[in-house]
């Protein structure tokens, strides 16, 4: 019997349903599916506070370690495969995602065996999933694939419903807004990508598995969101060290310096987003071919 195991931190449940859509296919193919759900020891609040919420900025964009409770195998037999689900948070794997991948344990669950990744953002993951290839690949683990299931909303849009969602709890459609988060029609048509999971594992084709996924679309990557993931990634730290710049001498100053941020990034994204996404577009029409080549580097596996 085929093995496999999923490990996954989901804040929301959001991430758990779209999981449990791609694993239904494999147990209704009788491959045995085992779940290590990882959290963090302090679990975080949900909702948030609006000051709690950005606070947990620097420690997300600096992708520093956080302790996770304990945490054991369903079995010690070797699995055939290993799906990873995380979440993105301020354009890095949550806090909770990136602990595991740094826990001593990460490379007695990965390494050797071939890994899938599964992602439930709100629209930009890409950097965050090349780190995490990266972190797999450091374990001994073998990446041979990612499926990415998005909110495909406006930015803009999703931005208010997502802010909604996490300060309320609501994610029910309101006013002219939709629903938040990820459509259900496509949380529900991620059994597709299931069902050729199962294929390629019980034919002993994982190698094969990636460009099956793709042609499901699997993963979709925009030149301009790309552009505009760097120029925020970017963006992030140097809001990252103003935060922290007096942290170590002055703590209290850290909570005021994250209190103006909290009220600053709204601002910005509403009045300098829609600037900036003129001159994103006019780089992605001149630097097409390039970016073009990156994205397939990007997807291929």
């Amino acid at each position: 019997m085929k093995r496999v195991l999923v490990i996954h931190y989901s804040q929301t449940g959001q991430l758990t349903e779209v999981l449990g859509r791609i694993t239904g296919p494999l147990t209704a193919a009788g491959i045995q599916v085992d779940h290590l759900p990882i959290a963090p020891e302090s679990p975080f609040p949900f909702p948030w506070s609006w000051t709690g919420f950005f606070n947990v900025f620097p420690e997300a964009v600096g992708r520093d370690p956080i302790p996770l409770a304990p945490f054991s195998v369903p079995s010690e037999e070797p699995y055939d495969l290993v799906i990873l689900g995380y979440t993105i948070w301020f354009l890095n794997p949550s806090l909770p995602a990136n602990a595991f991948l740094l826990h001593p344990q990460a490379k007695a669950l990965l390494g050797g065996r071939p890994v899938l990744t599964v992602i439930a953002p709100r629209n930009m993951w890409v950097m965050a999933q090349e780190y995490v290839r990266g972190r797999i690949a450091d374990a001994g683990g073998r990446p041979v694939g990612n499926i990415a299931v998005v909110d495909r909303s406006p930015n803009l849009t999703s931005v208010v419903t997502i802010i909604r969602w996490m300060f309320s709890g609501r994610k029910d459609p309101f006013l002219f807004f939709p629903r938040a988060g990820i459509r259900q029609a496509d949380i529900d048509g991620a059994a597709r990508f299931g069902a050729l999971i199962a294929e390629h594992l019980k034919n002993g084709s994982l190698d094969r598995l990636n460009p099956a996924l793709l042609a499901a679309g699997s993963a979709r990557i925009a030149p301009t969101l790309l552009v505009l993931e760097r120029r925020a990634l970017f963006v992030f730290g140097k809001w990252r060290r103003f935060i922290l710049a007096k942290a170590d001498r002055d703590p209290a100053s850290r909570i005021r310096r994250v209190k103006f941020f909290s009220r600053a990034l709204p601002v910005l994204i509403f009045i300098v987003s829609p600037l900036s996404g003129l001159s994103v577009r006019l780089m992605g029409l001149l630097q097409g071919k390039r970016l073009r080549a990156e994205i397939a580097r990007i997807l291929a596996y």
